[in-house]
């Protein structure tokens, strides 16, 4: 079985070992208009409130996506096996599948895994 790529993040943690802080480099948009910003988190406690807040989103982003599914499920009559495997094919950077193909039909559906 063949291994997949590693994911390829927008962000790179490091640590300075001087200052004792731990750096991260975000990276922003794309082409000639890309920018990185750093932060540093300087203590235990603050890396512990950055690693709740990003949790927190985390969990708020999960329960937005699941309301949407069931919006789209209940008022737009979506298949839900169609509308995970569009979604799936949306995240997959190797997919040429038009989405409304994989929604409406001419696609099988495979299940989300």
């Amino acid at each position: 079985m063949p291994e997949s790529a590693p994911v390829q993040w927008p962000f790179r943690v490091g640590f300075d070992m001087e200052t004792r802080e731990v750096i991260v480099w975000m990276t922003f948009g794309a082409g000639p208009k890309q920018t990185t910003r750093r932060m540093t988190i300087t203590s235990l406690e603050a890396l512990a409130v950055a690693v709740a807040e990003h949790r927190h989103e985390a969990f708020l982003q999960r329960g937005l996506a699941d309301q949407l599914v069931r919006a789209g499920v209940t008022y737009l009559g979506a298949d839900p096996t169609r509308l995970e495997a569009a979604v799936k094919a949306l995240s997959d950077p190797t997919s040429a599948v038009p989405v409304s193909r994989v929604l409406r039909g001419g696609v099988p559906p495979q299940t989300p895994s």
